[in-house]
């Protein structure tokens, strides 16, 4: 049936599957259940393109440190936050992709509440088949099958640190593929720019009977076998909270519903100045190149013995150019009113594609280390409703959250390591003193945090509410602890494990 509009006043439509939110989440689980002959009904609260409407419901109060705010970190819209990405790829725009380390999953003595209920290996198939509808190929991340003659990883670097890559994917390649799909089901309906408002359920809260919704001018409910929250970290927490007929919310029964907020806060403080044109030559494997028809970076990792030894957190460095502020080519080409920084208007890759310059050295003067960070799970990183009501009445989200002590030890260790290892492998790295970190990746996590324990956690192994039959969370809002990597890899690889799990659930 593809794409509707949303239903008249008082009217209450049934599906197998409800869905709520069309993000990289919810088009993956919609798409599979649909293609299996599951009846599904997926909701989104924004349109086809952006609305500013649709998005302001967005807007809520962030108390702690300095962050972008609740509007400006998310989208409302089809497609969700892959909407908003801007990161420019060979096939338009799209984001880094990356999965998690096996150290990621397992219980670390040294961060509290770290430990998945599932490992590493339970999810490796399912990241395998994520990176197909990715558009990503093989499931390859070691740096050695990526270099090649005149392109080749630093090969001294110490124990600590090793080579590994990011793959870039564009937006189009994971969503238009499953868009179509549901466009063309006969068993699918895709309702836009209508908002979830509450999940009501039976007197005990362990069965959702349906989800009432808010249409454009009208009020409806969606009556379902099953629920799937896929509206991302703030969203997911934000309905449980409002939901079920009593108490501090919907499978909140120990507190939990909205903690452990994480973020992926990046660090600067690092250069490196090259002595020589040899500095370049080494380090042309860490710039964006293409192999085998696909696009990669190099990237700087920490062994997973050094972060469990050390008790760390995990992290990963990439090099971005440093333009020599002089360069008249770019003066030239762009004009000296241009608003991007000048590595990006000579490099339009998000400041990569240096290595492609005949004479980088004529126009560069280094490289910024630019460190991706992982922020430990902390209670009091919380998603809460405010006092304040949006426009269909529900309490809008507030965040509160803080760059802990704990993480900015972890921050300091990791430069320590990453400035060590590269001045032993022979480079020139200036230390300056670490400023504030940049929280605003807007990478979202937590919230929903996955245990196998209902005592320590919101959502069990299969991604299911505890205390409840039929509901369950996809998402990086069920993340126990999110390690350095761009979640967006995978949200879709639990997405689709859950999706086989709905696909014969009676």
């Amino acid at each position: 049936m593809g794409f509707e509009q949303s239903p008249a006043e008082g009217e209450t439509i049934e599906c197998a599957v409800c869905i709520i939110g069309a993000g990289p989440a919810g088009l993956t689980v919609a798409s599979v259940l649909a293609g299996a002959g599951r009846d599904v009904i997926l909701l989104e609260s924004g349109g086809t393109v952006y609305d500013p409407v649709a998005d302001s419901l967005n807007e809520g109060q962030v108390f702690g440190d300095p962050y972008a705010g609740l509007r400006a970190t998310r989208r409302r819209q089809l497609g969700g936050a892959a909407a908003a990405w801007n990161t420019r790829t060979q096939g338009g725009v799209g984001a880094k992709f990356v999965p998690l380390d096996p150290v990621d999953f397992e219980p670390r003595e040294a961060v509290a509440l770290s430990g998945w209920p599932i490992s590493f290996a339970d999810v490796a198939p399912w990241y395998v088949r994520a990176h197909a509808i990715c558009g990503l190929g093989a499931f390859v991340y070691d740096a050695e099958p990526w270099s090649g003659t005149g392109r080749e990883p630093l090969s001294d670097l110490e124990s600590s640190i090793v080579s590994r890559i990011y793959r870039f994917g564009s937006r189009e390649a994971l969503l238009e593929p499953m868009l179509r799909a549901l466009e063309d089901a006969s068993n699918a309906r895709v309702i836009t720019r209508v908002t979830a408002l509450a999940l009501e359920t039976d007197a005990a809260e362990r069965l959702v009977s349906r989800v009432r919704v808010a249409g454009r001018g009208a009020t409806f409910w969606v009556a379902a076998q099953h629920f799937v929250l896929c509206g991302g970290a703030v969203e997911n927490a934000r309905v449980l909270l409002a939901s079920g007929p009593s108490g501090p919310g919907l499978g909140n029964a120990r507190g939990w519903v909205g903690r452990c907020f994480m973020e992926h806060p990046r660090d600067a403080s690092l250069t490196i100045a090259p002595m020589s044109p040899t500095a370049f030559r080494r380090l042309r494997f860490y710039d964006a190149f293409e192999a085998d028809g696909f696009a990669v970076c190099g990237r700087f990792a920490i062994r997973e013995e050094v972060v469990r030894r050390e008790g760390l957190l995990n992290a990963s460095a990439t090099l971005l150019p440093i333009v020599r502020s002089g360069v008249q080519l770019v003066r030239r080409a762009f004009g000296p009113a241009a608003s991007q920084p000048l590595a990006e208007r000579l490099f339009p890759r998000g400041g990569h594609g240096w290595s492609a310059h005949p004479a980088p050295r004529t126009v560069l003067g280094g490289f910024r280390v630019l460190l991706n960070l992982e922020q430990a799970p902390d209670p009091e990183n919380r998603i809460v409703l405010s006092e304040q009501c949006d426009p269909h009445g529900v309490r809008r989200a507030a965040l509160h959250w803080q760059w802990r002590e704990r993480d900015e030890a972890s921050r300091h260790r990791v430069l320590g390591l990453v400035a060590s290892t590269l001045e032993r492998a022979g480079l020139n790295v200036v230390r300056h003193t670490p400023g504030p970190i940049d929280p605003n990746a807007h990478h979202h996590a937590g919230t929903t945090r996955m245990h196998g324990d209902p005592r320590l956690g919101v959502v069990d192994a299969d991604c299911r509410v505890h205390g409840t039959e039929n509901l369950y969370v996809a998402g990086a809002s069920v993340f126990p602890t999110a390690g350095y990597a761009n979640p967006v890899l995978t949200i879709v690889a639990l997405s689709l494990r859950l999706a086989e799990h709905l696909r014969t659930a009676p």
